[in-house]
């Protein structure tokens, strides 16, 4: 074999190698945000207005992947079991990064340990809400009414998610007042049997409910927050009311499977809290009776621990028993 065929073979040869992979820039695909509650939600709709932005500013698109159920613990297992590369991102909520490690005595995920904290995106009060007819125009006359109830036939309260849960039950204990649960699976199934008469009150946050409220279909006794919305501004706080232990203000935030690149964190980071600082954000926002949570990584991750303690707290109080 001559020198002139054997370099043609090693060519041959070399050509058939498979080249070495170049790393591609983040982002490159698309992101996928997981959602622990259906659409209809504070936090479907947050996360829909910035998933949209996100699409702008990263050139790629962003899906939203409801998995609502059992106060966040499935959407949390998913998000749990997924690549640590930046394309699924789980918007969690006080439920799963909050209460959930005091409600549930065993948990398949570890709020702190199996997710990075990306950045915050909302803080949002509760609203105690009835039907248009109910008996009822303050929460005064509400607890009035629930200890007259005759035993057998307790008022009612709906359960769509852990703030919604808290609420109630802190009513409970801050009125002296028998009521009943009615779980559901999310706010809308809740808001229909309010309207319906199935149930006496729900604790809703003010995104879901604020249809509802200004098409007369529902009327708001007091809200959970320290403060009155600006959308609301007749609306009195539960401290106003004579409850000031009712204090129920629930939050969203970004995080990522734990792992998670660093820069590719910091990168989503600042183009999020970027979206949040935009005027006409805040106002959207503040349309929902909501208020933006902009906070750094590492604040992120502070905030979380603190939610927690704060939750448990919350649990403890509101005397909800623990579940396998």
């Amino acid at each position: 074999m001559n020198m002139t065929t054997r370099i043609l073979i090693a060519l041959v040869l070399a050509a058939a190698m498979p080249l070495p992979a170049v790393a591609q820039p983040y982002p490159h695909k698309v992101i996928k945000m997981i959602l622990p509650f259906p659409a209809g939600s504070a936090t479907d709709g947050v996360s829909r207005y910035i998933g949209a932005e996100l699409q702008k500013s990263l050139g790629q698109p962003v899906i939203i992947e409801n998995l609502p159920g059992a106060d966040g613990i499935i959407a949390a297992q998913a998000a749990k079991r997924a690549p640590a590369d930046g394309y699924t991102l789980f918007v969690s909520t006080n439920s799963a990064h909050g209460a959930n490690p005091a409600i549930y005595t065993t948990l398949p995920y570890d709020p702190e340990k199996d997710f990075e904290p990306v950045a915050g995106l909302i803080r949002i009060p509760q609203l105690m809400a009835v039907r248009k007819d109910f008996p009822a125009d303050d929460v005064a006359s509400f607890i009035k009414l629930a200890k007259e109830r005759p035993a057998g036939k307790e008022l009612t309260f709906g359960s769509g998610n852990t703030s919604s849960r808290v609420a109630a039950e802190l009513v409970k204990v801050a009125g002296n007042i028998p009521m009943t649960e009615i779980p559901y699976k999310g706010t809308p199934q809740a808001l229909q049997d309010l309207v319906g008469g199935q149930i006496d009150m729900f604790f809703v946050d003010p995104f879901a409910g604020m249809g509802l409220i200004t098409g007369g279909k529902l009327k708001v006794l007091a809200l959970t927050d320290t403060t009155r919305l600006p959308v609301l501004p007749n609306v009195p706080t539960m401290a106003e009311a004579g409850y000031k232990d009712v204090q129920v203000v629930s939050f969203a935030a970004v995080f990522a499977p734990a792992k998670t690149d660093p820069a590719i964190v910091e990168r989503l980071n600042q183009e999020i809290n970027r979206i949040l600082q935009q005027p006409q954000t805040k106002a959207q926002i503040q349309k929902m009776g909501a208020t933006t949570l902009e906070l750094s990584p590492s604040e992120a991750k502070k905030f979380v621990s603190g939610e927690i303690v704060r939750w448990g707290k919350l649990v403890e109080l509101a005397g909800i028993p623990k579940k396998n």
